[in-house]
């Protein structure tokens, strides 16, 4: 909350119940007219799903079937419209959410129709619609009392095409149980299995190499691969260990001296392929189970797929349970993510979402298969990412070309992440990141914050990890800015008794948590940049909601700007401080255009006001900018 949005102590029970309800924010921004009070349309017909299809067919043109709850009917006006004006459109379904008495919550928002999703765990839910002339069109399917969920499946196999409704359609009085998840394999096209080339670029890690060409061909079951090293310059001495590794697990061994690329590697290992599937493995990977490989193959194969990822775990010992690095990437807003990292894999997150397989619109290269063809059919990698998103980019490429990218769920690695190239942390390595950002979305500007698989409803402006509701906070807001004043004196931080007469803590804590650029675009397709700061400061025991926090940034030259901020739901800074009351929002942020302040190191201050009292409280930090560059954070917390 800003310095205009606020005057101390008020409002603070509303702005935490709207950071920590988001679905109670969501409903009447998306449903202005509630789910009451319109008629049913005489063109639908609410069917019982218990009972299955009735011996004799409703008058109504559009038949939707539920189970026991409640159905949003204002939605179903809706829902004819979309059937009489898409008329080949034969089956829709929608998302749903949990009624208990009047409070809704436990929204379920689906993806866009995504084929290999349903086929291992279906989600079409507590409704579907059908139109009524598709079934009298297949009268073998009226011939017998069939169950509706098995009369869908026969009308999908028949090619029935499928509409998802972006609307809460349905009122489950309990939240559904994930059914049993199915894997279903596909078969190699004449029945034959191809060969699989294995591409794995690699520089100077014969250890990785050993561990994961040890693990290939110990584990693996597959009985035809080749096995291709794409090295861009490793040591002599590395080169050597490389070159008995060769002689043992016998592969094709391409040297090139150059930058690093990984892009260009990997296209110059498909280039000498000789395998009908490519399948591009890090060096930094390690095979866990033996069908991995018939898995992402016998997929990558099938006429309608694009690139085929597997469920990746960081590693993990004997006795522990194994926590996900990667289960398909998720294209939001802030840009492609990684959902569910970190998390123990011992549990059905999001409706099995780590549990089936399912579509996705990008998946990691770590462990990508991609049909040959394919592949060189979107010209490859793209060689202007050396680095980022050159993966996420191949899949943009041929899901644009009617490709369908799947995570395969049963076929899982672990992934000892940046083992090989170390993590990018350095803020040249962070500029050149988002370069790459910018290339991707400049390359693909109709997937910016979009994506089939991933529904808007969900978190978009956060990195998120699990999967919440999208109901953007103020902080979160794309464009949302402070407001940023020029120099002005500010008095030293009191202590003893003017601190005691000013009813200001002189035991205020504080932290900056960190400091970075964040990239949008804007609703004209124009790209902004911004600096977000964010961290938290609250008095040890007295209360926080009357209190206020603005930055203060102070240049070397004497100048000094003072930003508003906005407040932030921080439970874990209330879990630490038990005797503060009120510290739930004691989180801060701040968000800077680009160019708001000149670039140039600044000394960080805070600023805490409570009514016309103020403190400024020294955080011992300095925050550096350079235009195109993450802000850097300096020196010790001593706050």
């Amino acid at each position: 909350m800003s310095r205009r949005d606020i005057k101390a102590g008020a409002g603070y029970e509303e702005e935490l119940y709207r950071q920590t309800h988001p679905y109670e924010q969501w409903i009447p921004e998306h449903e202005p007219g509630g789910t009451e009070g319109m008629e049913l349309p005489e063109s639908v017909a609410l069917l019982p799903m218990e009972e299955g299809l009735p011996e004799k067919l409703p008058e109504a043109e559009y038949l939707v079937f539920h189970k026991a709850g409640s159905v949003a009917v204002p939605a179903m006006k809706e829902l004819a419209d979309i059937f009489m004006s898409r008329p080949s459109v034969h089956i829709i379904y929608g998302d749903e959410d949990v009624l208990r008495g009047d409070s809704r919550s436990d929204p379920w928002f689906k993806p866009d129709w995504s084929p290999e999703s349903h086929a291992s765990l279906p989600y079409f839910g507590g409704l579907i619609a059908l139109r009524k002339k598709a079934l009298e069109e297949r009268p073998e399917l009226l011939s017998e009392k069939k169950d509706i969920e098995e009369l869908t499946e026969e009308l999908l196999k028949s090619g029935a095409e499928v509409f998802h409704m972006d609307r809460i359609l349905f009122h489950a009085g309990e939240p559904p149980q994930d059914k049993e998840v199915r894997h279903p394999l596909g078969t190699f096209p004449g029945g034959k299995e191809v060969t699989v080339s294995v591409i794995i670029p690699s520089k100077d890690h014969p250890e990785l190499l050993e561990r994961v060409l040890g693990s290939l061909k110990r584990l693996t079951d597959y009985p035809s691969c080749e096995i291709l090293v794409v090295d861009n310059g490793s040591g002599e001495d590395k080169r050597q260990q490389i070159e008995e590794l060769r002689r043992k697990y016998l592969f094709d061994y391409i040297y090139e001296k150059e930058d690093f690329n990984f892009s260009r590697m990997c296209n110059r290992g498909a280039r000498a392929a000789r395998g009908g599937v490519l399948l591009f493995l890090n060096d930094d990977i390690e095979i866990i189970r033996p069908d991995w490989m018939r898995i992402l193959a016998a997929t990558a194969m099938q006429e309608y797929a694009g690139a085929v990822g597997a469920k990746l775990y960081y590693p993990y010992g004997e006795g522990e349970t194994p926590r996900i690095q990667h289960a398909g990437i998720s294209n939001i807003a802030l840009g492609p993510v990684h959902k569910l990292g970190g998390l123990p894999d011992d549990r059905s997150y999001y409706h099995g979402i780590n549990l089936a397989d399912r579509n996705v619109l990008a998946v990691t290269a770590a462990c990508m298969a991609i049909e040959k063809e394919r592949f060189f059919a979107v010209g490859g990698f793209d060689e202007t990412l050396a680095v980022a998103y050159n993966d996420v980019e191949l899949c943009f490429s041929l899901y644009e070309k009617g490709y369908r990218n799947i995570q395969r769920n049963d076929a899982v690695l672990i992934h000892h992440e940046s083992a090989s190239r170390g993590e990018d942390s350095s803020p040249e390595r962070k500029a050149r990141q988002q370069r790459e950002w910018i290339s991707l979305y400049t390359k693909h500007k109709e997937l910016y914050a979009r994506d089939p698989y991933y529904s808007p409803h969900l978190v978009q402006e956060r990195l998120d990890v699990e999967y919440h509701v999208n109901a953007p906070c103020e902080y979160e807001k794309r464009g949302k800015e402070s407001v940023i004043g020029g120099p002005e004196p500010f008095r030293k931080k009191p202590a003893g008794k003017l601190a005691k007469k000013l009813r200001l803590a002189s035991n205020i804590l504080a932290h900056t948590d960190g400091a970075r650029r964040l990239l949008y675009f804007d609703e004209d397709g124009v790209m902004k940049a911004q600096w977000v700061i964010e961290g938290w400061a609250a008095p040890e025991r007295e209360s926080a909601g009357a209190c206020v926090t603005e930055l203060i940034l102070k240049r070397e030259d004497g100048e000094a700007y003072r930003v508003s901020t906005f407040r932030k739901y921080r439970p874990d800074v209330a879990a630490i401080l038990p005797r503060q009351k009120e510290g739930e929002l004691s989180g801060f942020v701040a968000r800077l255009p680009e160019g708001a302040v000149p670039d140039g190191r600044y000394r960080a201050e805070l600023l805490i006001s409570r009514g016309r009292n103020k403190q400024v409280l020294r955080c011992g930090v300095s925050i550096s900018f350079e235009s195109g560059y993450a802000p850097r954070l300096e020196e010790e917390q001593n706050g």
